[in-house]
């Protein structure tokens, strides 16, 4: 790979002057990204086996789930009548003996059952959004993590180099001093940069750690070998499709809640509308057959029930002007996403096209000047310590690259399409 091969030849440059074997770096390849032509990607199957595992076992989701399976539950009550037929039975021994039973039902007459229906199957809907919301999310930071881990892991393999490397120029430089052609400069010189690149390693190896944890964190699994991201990225769009943000499952959950809301304004204005009961009783009084019809129809004078419609009414245009605000804020997120992927992705292939052929000329150059004695002790430390540091300011870019584009992928939407699994997507309810 680029990064090993540069160290390799940077490493070269001391190793003349040292003894056979006292320089072998470990090998540590880095993978190389770069940015195809086509949006054909070639996904490892272990990267979509090991996200469907985190949303497995992910309390989030599992909560999303509940939550769905509860709206589930309250729109199966919501569709049952809503009215229960009243028995009654009554009894009275005097002088006159008297008996009857009664049956009365409560008359849904403003259809209240159809608002109420309509409104909890918004709210199944919402449930949905919010449970493919908390998917995606978990996605996006799961594959966040596993980007930053694996930059991490390659600065550290960097660092551990460079210590090596100036660990390398340490021993020449004493070994030098000692036939009298260096003086103490050189090996003051030589002893800092060791020191410098050890200090880094360490940093650089804290950076891991903590890039390990926060994946733990996100993931919720202790796995010790994580998934490789695909060595290979599509290249971002020339431009953003605006119809990607449609069947975001955030703008999906605010529309099944405007329309929730304009479902429970009916139904508030419904509950001001009077259901009438009607009954029915049969007895006998002494040996008189019984039998009466009754109707009661509540008299809304003291709650006409107008001021619930009038919050419910309110409530919806709250809910209207969210999803405006909200779909105003994606779309300038859209844009902001696809132009940091753009730009983030063009240096990126600069680099590659540019960059990595100036830093090998550089290195047939170093390896030149010092092997025929044209280089100071510190002109080569300046010399290897800006090739190392470009190598990490390399690896710096390409985590940047994969930051990039999963938050692009994030935002419009297309983390299934890019893992090859299948998109589930939100359907707009009817409004």
């Amino acid at each position: 790979m680029f990064f090993t091969r540069v160290l390799r030849t940077v490493s070269l440059c001391v190793v003349l002057t040292l003894p056979a074997g006292a320089m072998a770096a470990a090998d540590h390849p880095a993978p190389l990204l770069s940015i195809a032509a086509t949006d054909v990607q070639k996904m490892d199957p272990a990267l979509r086996a090991f996200m469907e595992r985190v949303w497995q076992e992910s309390p989030a989701m599992q909560a999303a789930e509940a939550s769905l399976e509860a709206a589930r539950a309250r729109a199966e009550g919501a569709s049952q009548p809503l009215y229960n037929p009243d028995l009654a039975i009554d009894a009275e021994r005097s002088d006159i003996s008297t008996t009857t039973i009664g049956l009365s039902q409560t008359l849904d007459w403003s259809d209240k059952l159809d608002a109420q229906s309509r409104v909890a199957r918004r709210e199944i809907e919402a449930a949905q959004a919010e449970w493919l919301q908390t998917r995606r999310q978990i996605a996006a930071e799961t594959l966040g993590a596993l980007a930053r881990y694996h930059t991490a892991r390659q600065m550290v393999a960097l660092a551990q180099r460079r210590s090596e490397l100036m660990k390398g120029f340490v021993d020449t430089v004493r070994q030098r001093q000692a036939a009298g052609d260096m003086g103490a400069i050189e090996g003051t010189l030589a002893q800092v940069a060791y020191s410098e690149a050890l200090m880094q390693q360490a940093a650089d190896e804290s950076e891991l750690a903590e890039a390990e944890a926060a994946l733990r964190a996100v993931t919720g699994l202790q796995t010790v070998q994580w998934p490789s991201l695909p060595p290979e990225l599509a290249h971002p769009p020339a431009q953003m499709d605006t119809q990607l943000i449609e069947s975001l499952p955030q703008l999906a959950l605010l529309r099944s809640r405007i329309a929730a809301a304009k479902a429970r304004v009916e139904l508030a204005q419904r509950e001001g509308r009077a259901d009438p009961t009607i009954g029915f009783r049969a007895g006998k009084e002494d040996s008189e057959t019984l039998l009466g019809l009754s109707l009661e129809i509540p008299l809304f004078v003291r709650n006409n029930y107008k001021a619930q419609a009038r919050a419910a009414s309110h409530e919806a245009v709250a809910e209207e002007l969210a999803y405006r605000e909200l779909r105003r804020r994606i779309l300038a997120e859209l844009q902001s996403t696809l132009g940091r992927f753009q730009n983030t992705a063009r240096a990126w292939q600069a680099w590659l096209g540019a960059g990595q052929a100036a830093l090998v000329e550089q290195e047939a150059l170093l390896e030149q000047m010092w092997s025929t004695g044209e280089l100071t002790a510190t002109d080569f430390l300046i010399q290897a310590k800006q090739n190392i540091d470009t190598q990490a300011t390399a690896t710096t870019l390409a985590g940047e690259v994969w930051q990039a584009a999963i938050a692009w992928l994030a935002t419009s939407g297309q983390i299934e399409a890019w893992l090859g699994l299948p998109q589930q997507v939100m359907e707009s309810p009817e409004r």
